[in-house]
Order: C-alpha cells, then sequence, then structure tokens
C-alpha cells in the first residue's frame, strides 16, 4: 500500500479530495491510476488549521465530538486498525492481516504534495509536510446508507459492534460503514472513519446499528470467545509499543468499554443492550455508563489510586448489569 502510493505520486498521479466529509480526505492513486489508499492529514481535520471545508481553528483544541483532540485523528484511525486483532491474537503492523471486524490496513506517515490544501499557499519547503493517516483503499459497493439494514449478515453487524462498543466510538453512522459482495454472495461489511474512537469521555458515543434488527440477536459463541479474550491493558502497552502513549483519559475509556463489553456478554447481554448503556438517549440526558462512572468518582476519597477507581466501577457497572440480565 505505502510503496503503491509513493510510486503513484512520483508517476504524477494527483491526490483527489473527497467532496464528502468534514475534514481533508484525499484518495491516493498508483502508477496505473487505480485509487490505492485514503490519506487523512492531521493539520485538515475539522477545526484544523488546514481545513479545507473553512471550518473555524478550535478555539481550545477540542474536536467536533466532545472529548477528542483536533490532530489526533490519524492516530486514532491508526489505533483502531492495532487494536482490531485478528482472532489469534495482536498481528505484527507490517502485516496487512485483516482483523476480527476488518479495520483496513492504516499507517501513519509524512507526505509532501501541492495538491494538498495549505491555507497560507504552498512553498514546497519540508514545512509544508502532512502528517496523517494512511489507509488501504477497499473495493466496495457503497455505504450502508445505500441500502437496508436487514440485509446485512447478523455476524457482519456484530463484529462492527465488538469495535465499536470496544473503542467507545463517538461516530458510527452508516455512511462509514462500507459494503461489498463476497465471493460467495454474502454481504461483507467493512467499517472505516475511526478518529473520534477513543474520547477521553463517553458524552458522544453514537452507534447507528443500535437500532438495526442484528443488534438485538444474541452473540455467537465466536464473537463471545473473541470479546473474551480481549485485555485493555495489553492493548494499551501495545498502543505505546507502535508510538502512541495514549493519553490517561482515553486509556480509562478503553479500560472501562471493554469491562462493559466483557460483562455486558458474560450475562448474556446483546449488543443493543451493552450499546444502550454507552449510548445517550437525547443530548441532555446521561448514560448508564456516564453515570456509573460519575458515582465511582463520588464514592472515592481524595489521592484514591487508578485501580481503586476503576474497582468502584466495576462494583457499580456489576449492580446495573445484574438488574438488566434479570
Amino acid at each position: 500500500m505505502f510503496n503503491s502510493t509513493f510510486n503513484g505520486l512520483q508517476k504524477g498521479n494527483q491526490p483527489i479530495r473527497s467532496s464528502e466529509g468534514t475534514g481533508g480526505t484525499y484518495f491516493m492513486q498508483d502508477s496505473s491510476q487505480e485509487f490505492i489508499s485514503v490519506f487523512k492529514p492531521i493539520d485538515e481535520e475539522p477545526n484544523a488549521v488546514n481545513n479545507p471545508h473553512g471550518l473555524a481553528v478550535s478555539p481550545d483544541g477540542e474536536g467536533l465530538k466532545r472529548g477528542t483532540r483536533v490532530g489526533e485523528g490519524a492516530l486514532r484511525e491508526v489505533a483502531a486498525y492495532i487494536l482490531d486483532h485478528p482472532k489469534g491474537g495482536p498481528r505484527n503492523l507490517s502485516s496487512e492481516a485483516i482483523g476480527f471486524a476488518g479495520v483496513p490496513p492504516t499507517v501513519l506517515v509524512r507526505c509532501l504534495h501541492k495538491g494538498f490544501n495549505y491555507s497560507k499557499g504552498y512553498e514546497g519547503s519540508l514545512k509544508n509536510v502532512k502528517i496523517g493517516s494512511l489507509q488501504m483503499f477497499m473495493k466496495n459497493d457503497g455505504s450502508c446508507e445505500d441500502m437496508g439494514p436487514s440485509r446485512f449478515p447478523v455476524e457482519e453487524v456484530h463484529k462492527i459492534s465488538v469495535i465499536d462498543l470496544r473503542m467507545a466510538n463517538a461516530d458510527r453512522h452508516a455512511g462509514n460503514i462500507l459494503f461489498r459482495k463476497g465471493e460467495d454472495g454474502q454481504t461483507v461489511l467493512i467499517p472505516i472513519d475511526h478518529g473520534y474512537c477513543l474520547p477521553e469521555n463517553f458524552e458522544d458515543c453514537t452507534f447507528d446499528w443500535l437500532y438495526w434488527p442484528q443488534a438485538r440477536q444474541p452473540y455467537s459463541l465466536d464473537t463471545i470467545e473473541y470479546i473474551n479474550s480481549l485485555d485493555a491493558e495489553q492493548d494499551i502497552a501495545l498502543l505505546k509499543f507502535y508510538g502512541w502513549d495514549i493519553p490517561i483519559e482515553s486509556a480509562r475509556t478503553l479500560r472501562i468499554s471493554t469491562m462493559l463489553l466483557k460483562k455486558g456478554v458474560e450475562r448474556g447481554l446483546t449488543p443493543f443492550a451493552i450499546g444502550s448503556l454507552m449510548c445517550r438517549e437525547n443530548i441532555n440526558k446521561e448514560s448508564v455508563i456516564e453515570e456509573i462512572v460519575h458515582e465511582a468518582q463520588d464514592s472515592l476519597l481524595p489521592g484514591m489510586s487508578e485501580a481503586a477507581f476503576l474497582e468502584a466501577i466495576s462494583e457499580f457497572m456489576d449492580s446495573q448489569l445484574d438488574k438488566l440480565a434479570k
């Protein structure tokens, strides 16, 4: 993917900016002018200095979704790929093996090209180098906005739910789930756009699949086995190994969301039931997981450790889930 993208630029194939979305997204071509990857520069994110859609620069650094920061979208895109483990366990990042949920291979790169957006003009110097996420372009037949969800296989919807619940995704809508027909005629779903996952809080978590009929079906034994194998501490260490020392607040989100997912399936809860605990019913009413976090915070004495806080979260979560499972 990386070499093919570079060869395409060397051949003179221009980046093609997408007209969709709120940030700068560029389709990159290989030497034969086939789409090979998608590049998202961090300085063209919504509310960043070179945003091509005219969105104002964030006054306090907060992104469009609460609990996210402008300029961290690329890191979150790469993190979603790193943490989308195949069933056999974490992959080597140099491998393009597809994980459980099917997040396309994604890496962090530097790129210099006059075809990107520069609010102060392009000079061709090193200061114009862009840093961003480069994701493999996945051939598809459209997005889930283009067809009714009743046609999606249950397991395909469930795999999307697992990555979204784990990562507390704050931007899962039908437009950023692609679909394609496999060789066997079955529909395959492909999750993209993970720049708003692992937020610092759960305020903006949203999952379109929550309202699809498949979300009310129980997880299969294979999916439950995969969920049980997840380990938030190993995931945090893995992200650090690959260069992202994840913020304390986002690490906490990953620990809590993984805890909720694992405890939920232990009680036989469906994706709908678990997701409903993480998402708000409306913008003014806190979600159940937000209430649990606040209860745990109120129960602790000043200076208590993160481990003590997570233990309190676990106890309050058990109480809520036991009521739901009855």
